[in-house]
């Protein structure tokens, strides 16, 4: 009797449980609440709105699942499975309440073309979702969500819970080509995306993260679809010059990473995220040995985003520098100076063409391979006893000037190079590519080599007791030409020849004068 009496009550469950199974399927798995859905999603976010179908399952837990929803025209946002969780109430009261949403294989092309948070139902979005209404919900899990911007893609995993108008995001994951993110942090306010976020990566790549950050801040295109309207089921959504409400402060660190071909590591900064504006400042980090502290600002409100740097650089190895830039050695030092950058584009080859901006630097301490510039004056003016061997080069205590940035090119007007035997002051051209040179300056040896010099080169060339000679260096930083241009120090010479015996007559014709 009592084997029979368990028998009774596991098949009475199991009809019990094959009934709520075949009611769930027609309440939550059917054309109708397809369509109620459709038409919720459609009127908060003003864009049309396609499920392709909705399944039900009773085990573990009573859920509806949203198979393959499409939102925008052409689709910007394409949902693979929206899985809503929900109990027994739900399913024979038709209405979802503190569900939990779970989305998964999913892509995100941005920007969106519609408000990242729905606007509150209107009374028209209640009446067309009374047979089936989803009211609240209580925790949120992102699986596979790509964000993709240009040719940049993220794959976001998420695990947060809703309280009101506060998410608490407990872990946050953020996985590119290269950059690895985990963050954990709040919302504060959903409805206007307000929050605080800590972050740390390891690695950052800077082209992939400032790429998916533009484009979340940029301005939406908030236009229903082509050949929609109001009787679709869509309201009047703002205008595309209307900002989205969004205020995210999130601070970084990471151990290492890379922007482009340029590497670093021991980056920090906090990054404010608001409408068609990308910040990072703080921003520190160290490369090339040496470090950079400033700012970095992404006007994100262009067609095409503009990326502004301001800092000071500090210890900076020279020969890693243009190396990384694409120049073969030549020069080696310290750079310490302020950079003010601009630059439009996506992607790292486009920043790096484009930019441009001025550059106040000074190298210390370094030398400049090749450089002959002594071997080649003293041979100018027929000296070669006293010329240095060839390929001595020349080191320096300190090469400075402000520089103009464009065109993959640096220019200074203002360029000056001191050390032992000589010191230069004049302009140039660097080409940052090739490294290729185009200077011009005016040498002047040091009073030691000037002592040493000829007596002609002294009575002809000497300035303030030292023998100045224009000169030009041509080639490439790693292997530059220098040239003296004779005739010019001839002209010069005579010059100060004609000023001497000037000099010389006017002081005799004072001393007869004065005799007689």
């Amino acid at each position: 009797m009592r084997r029979k009496g368990l028998v009774a009550i596991v098949l009475v469950l199991a009809v019990i449980t094959a009934a709520v199974y075949f009611f769930a399927n027609r309440v939550l798995g059917s054309d109708m609440v397809r369509s109620a859905l459709e038409q919720q999603l459609a009127t908060r976010l003003g864009q049309p709105v396609r499920v392709h179908s909705v399944g039900a399952s009773l085990f573990p837990r009573v859920a509806v699942t949203l198979h393959d929803v499409a939102i925008g025209e052409p689709a910007a946002v394409q949902l693979g499975d929206v899985r809503v969780v929900t109990g027994l109430r739900g399913l024979f009261y038709r209405t979802i309440a503190d569900a939990e949403v779970i989305v998964s294989r999913s892509r995100l092309t941005l920007p969106l073309p519609f408000a990242l948070v729905p606007s509150p139902p209107t009374d028209a979005a209640e009446s067309a979702g009374s047979r089936f209404t989803v009211t609240s919900i209580r925790v949120i899990i992102f699986r596979d969500i790509d964000l993709v911007a240009g040719s940049q893609t993220l794959r976001v995993n998420l695990d947060a819970s809703i309280d009101g108008d506060r998410l608490a995001i407990s872990r946050l994951t953020m996985n590119g080509k290269r950059t690895k993110v985990e963050a954990h942090g709040a919302l504060t306010s959903i409805a206007s995306l307000r929050g605080d976020v800590d972050a740390k990566a390891e690695p950052l790549d800077l082209d992939e993260t400032i790429a998916i950050a533009s484009a979340f801040t940029a301005p939406s295109s908030l236009t229903p679809a082509p050949g929609r309207t109001a009787t679709a089921g869509l309201t009047t959504r703002p205008r595309a010059a209307d900002p989205i409400p969004m205020h995210i402060v999130a601070k970084i660190a990471a151990s290492g990473g890379q922007f482009a071909t340029y590497a670093f590591r021991d980056l920090s900064s906090t990054v404010d995220l608001a409408p068609g504006r990308l910040l990072l400042s703080p921003l520190s980090v160290r490369t090339f040995d040496g470090r950079f502290q400033g700012r970095l600002d992404v006007d994100t409100s262009r067609d095409v985003p503009r990326l502004r740097l301001n800092g000071r650089v500090d210890g900076l190895d020279v020969t890693q520098v243009m190396k990384a830039s694409g120049s073969a050695g030549g020069i080696t030092g310290k750079l310490a100076g302020t950079v003010a950058l601009a630059a439009d584009g996506t992607d790292a080859s486009a920043v790096l063409r484009s930019a441009h901006g001025t550059i106040d630097a000074a190298i210390t301490n370094g030398t400049i391979q090749h450089l002959d510039m002594v071997r080649t004056i003293v041979l100018a003016f027929g000296k070669p006893s006293g010329a240095p061997p060839e390929g001595s080069g020349s080191a320096f205590s300190r090469v400075s000037g402000t520089f103009a940035l464009a065109n993959d090119a640096l220019t200074s007007d203002n360029l000056s190079l001191a050390s032992r035997d000589f010191d230069m002051h004049g302009r140039g051209t660097l080409r940052l590519d090739s490294g290729a040179v185009d200077a011009r300056t005016n040498v002047a040896l040091s009073e030691e080599l000037t002592a040493q010099a000829g007596t002609d080169l002294r009575r002809f060339a000497q300035e303030d007791g030292r023998v100045v000679v224009p000169a030009s260096v041509g080639g490439t930083l790693a292997n530059p030409r220098v040239s003296v241009d004779v005739a010019a120090a001839m002209q010069r010479a005579l010059g100060n020849e004609l000023q001497r015996r000037a000099k010389s007559i006017l002081g005799g014709l004072f001393k007869k004068k004065g005799g007689g």
